[in-house]
């Protein structure tokens, strides 16, 4: 089952006049009736309703995908809905759960293809999502300079290469070019990011090309610490931001004031652990649990290892009483990304509320919220572009500014 929140536009783009005429409201009412929703969600649908720009498909299965979407039903919810399906089919008042859910297990289907579709072209085999994979097959070993090579060095570019033709001979992934093919790519845009001096780090990126296909890559050029000089792969944006907090001796800029990157990234990290214990256990989760999914790999705790390279960007700004907004630009492990062959490592900004304690610092009483809405745009840039990310913050920030109570109330559950 996928994980809540996969898409956010689960709804095609028709206003009702008002939110009573909404063709989603009867269907609400029906599941309620039926025992398929619990009054709670019901009434929280209903206030939804009120803030939406498009209307909901008026399907039992598309409502029922919709408030899963919108996190009025948990992971959990759903469960029991499936586990109720079976042990109470033989009663008639339960024909309407079994076709709300068959119908939204079928648009769920219908979304994940639609997603496929919609993916913009990549070279699965430069490892682009972040994931830092040409790291230990990179290491160009050198009498270290006193500074790194240029980011268009003739060496670092046969360096790269070698790179990439090793993280493909590990996947051998049949629908991927030939791993020879690594061999022929040619560099062009190269450009530095920047460089910070105490470290000897370059950061760059480039147009890499391999026959026909090309893609974005970025890469930083440092001393390992044992005689080499390593080259090691990372997310383009997260690189970008990164190199561009430089001022021009090399030196890195404390971005975050009056917090600090390290303080910021404590606390932000500390309230993504915590938003996460909070949540049910996956079904993943459960099957190994019963012992039943001996071919599915263990899922990784997402407390530890959830989130990382937490940067912030740029100064925070006070909203009164100890209260901060700073914008952070973090990866965060989205798994629903993996399943469709993407990295499962996304880059998501955002901006969010800290509270100052005296010398400590913590999320704000809005961070879920803020946090959800970060991880579906980033969702949607990754495979629709960094345009429909930006388009979805303003409709979240007009969504959260009108009405932050039931915003806040909502992503909790």
């Amino acid at each position: 089952m996928a994980r809540p929140g996969a898409a956010p536009a689960a709804c095609p783009p028709v206003c009702p006049s008002s939110p009573m005429d909404s063709s989603a409201t009867p269907v609400l009412d029906r599941l309620l009736a039926e025992g398929v929703i619990r009054p709670d969600h019901h009434a929280q649908a209903r206030t939804r309703l009120q803030d939406l720009e498009c209307e909901p498909p008026g399907s039992l299965g598309g409502v029922l995908l919709w408030l899963m979407h919108e996190r009025i039903l948990s992971v959990q919810d759903l469960e029991e809905m499936e586990e109720l399906a079976v042990s109470q089919g033989m009663f008639a008042g339960n024909a309407t759960r079994r076709q709300a859910l068959q119908e939204m297990r079928a648009a769920m289907q219908q979304e994940i293809a639609q997603l496929r579709q919609q993916a913009r072209p990549r070279l699965p085999w430069l490892a682009l999502g972040g994931a830092a994979a040409l790291a230990a097959a990179v290491a160009w070993y050198v009498l270290v300079p006193a500074a790194p090579p240029r980011c268009d060095d003739a060496g670092i570019q046969q360096a790269l290469r070698m790179g990439m033709f090793r993280a493909r001979m590990k996947k051998l992934l049949s629908a991927e070019p030939p791993a020879s093919d690594m061999f022929t790519a040619t560099f062009s845009d190269v450009e530095e990011l920047g460089y910070l001096k105490a470290q000897r780090s370059r950061g760059c990126v480039a147009t890499v090309k391999i026959g026909e296909q090309s893609s974005t890559m970025a890469y930083t050029i440092a001393p390992d610490g044992q005689g080499r000089m390593a080259v090691e792969s990372g997310h383009p944006r997260v690189l970008r931001a990164r190199y561009s907090q430089v001022d021009a001796d090399g030196r890195p800029i404390e971005a975050g004031q009056p917090a600090g990157a390290r303080r910021l990234a404590a606390a932000f990290e500390q309230g993504v652990e915590s938003f996460e214990k909070m949540r049910p256990a996956q079904p993943m989760d459960k099957r190994q649990r019963r012992g039943d999914a001996a071919d599915v790999p263990p899922a990784e705790g997402i407390a530890r290892g959830a989130v990382r390279n937490i940067q912030p960007l740029g100064a925070c700004r006070p909203l009164g009483e100890g209260r901060w907004s700073c914008r952070l630009q973090a990866e965060y492990r989205d798994r629903l990304l993996a399943a469709l062959g993407r990295s499962e490592w996304a880059v998501l900004e955002g901006s969010f509320d800290f509270v100052q304690e005296g010398q400590d610092w913590r999320v704000g009483d809005d961070f879920i919220r803020q946090y959800m809405d970060a991880t579906v745009r980033a969702r949607v840039g990754e495979m629709k572009g960094e345009e429909a990310a930006a388009r979805l913050e303003e409709i979240q920030s007009r969504r959260a500014t009108a009405g932050p109570a039931d915003a806040a109330a909502g992503p909790q559950r």
